[in-house]
């Protein structure tokens, strides 16, 4: 577990480092009359009283995100809207705390909904990743959360990027993973890993749509049946979340 630590924080910096993030204040160090600045946008639905600066242990700097809901039913925390091109851009972000969260976004509609995660207290920070690609135009990342006790949902480190300018590294070595070969032709990836243990796989097609949904325990994935195209890769090994593109010739 130290050399994923190692490696996830490593790929993290290079990943900030290498592409600008689109969001203003995505640390939450900043902070007036109760709000993050640059957050706090106009489909946020959870109540003022549910948003607060937490200090204890954030991921990075000395503070982050701390969003709690009770209710079953979810609420959304959104960021000020930002002008979005017509083009994929990738979302990265550090949780933990007790509830459960996912993402989405507004582009003018509401997009579907990612799966939640669920945090129960026990968990370190878990890097969140997704890939997404909104409309031209005003566009508003969505935080959803539920189930909230403790402290809530804690989030950090908040990144959102134009997947065009990451380089080829930060897709096919990140996190402790190497996806290989990508783009490939012989209808299997290899997935590597830096530790050990099965590796839970969900690969989506350009619609959305789950194209495998299986569990890999030799490092290779049998992708012989599907068609040439872009893909998009969700990885989870012992709770360390990450996701790629592959593509298919």
């Amino acid at each position: 577990m130290k050399t994923l630590y190692f490696i996830v924080c490593a790929v993290a910096t290079l990943f900030t480092a290498a592409a600008q993030n689109e969001l203003t204040n995505g640390g939450f160090e900043t902070w007036t009359s109760g709000v993050p600045n640059g957050w706090n946008g106009s489909k946020t639905s959870l109540a003022a009283s549910g948003i607060s600066e937490y200090t204890s242990t954030a991921y990075e700097g000395s503070s982050a995100l701390a969003l709690f809901n009770a209710s079953t039913n979810h609420k959304r925390f959104t960021n000020l809207a930002i002008t979005a091109t017509n083009e994929e851009y990738t979302l990265r972000y550090y949780a933990k705390g007790q509830g459960d969260i996912r993402t989405a976004f507004h582009d003018g509609t509401y997009s579907p909904y990612s799966a939640y995660t669920t945090f129960t207290g026990t968990e370190a920070w878990t890097l969140i990743e997704s890939v997404f690609t909104p409309a031209a135009g005003p566009l508003e990342i969505i935080f959803s959360v539920r189930n909230g006790a403790g402290n809530g949902i804690l989030i950090d480190k908040v990144v959102l990027v134009k997947t065009a300018s990451l380089s080829a590294d930060d897709f096919n070595q990140s996190e402790g993973f190497a996806l290989y070969p990508n783009p490939t032709s012989t209808g299997f990836v290899n997935i590597k890993s830096a530790t050990q243990g099965p590796i839970s796989v969900s690969l989506y097609d350009v619609l959305g749509k789950q194209v495998i949904a299986t569990t890999v325990n030799n490092n290779r994935l049998n992708i012989s049946s599907l068609a040439s195209g872009v893909y998009v890769m969700q990885l989870n090994q012992n709770g360390a979340l990450t996701t790629k593109k592959l593509v298919i010739k």
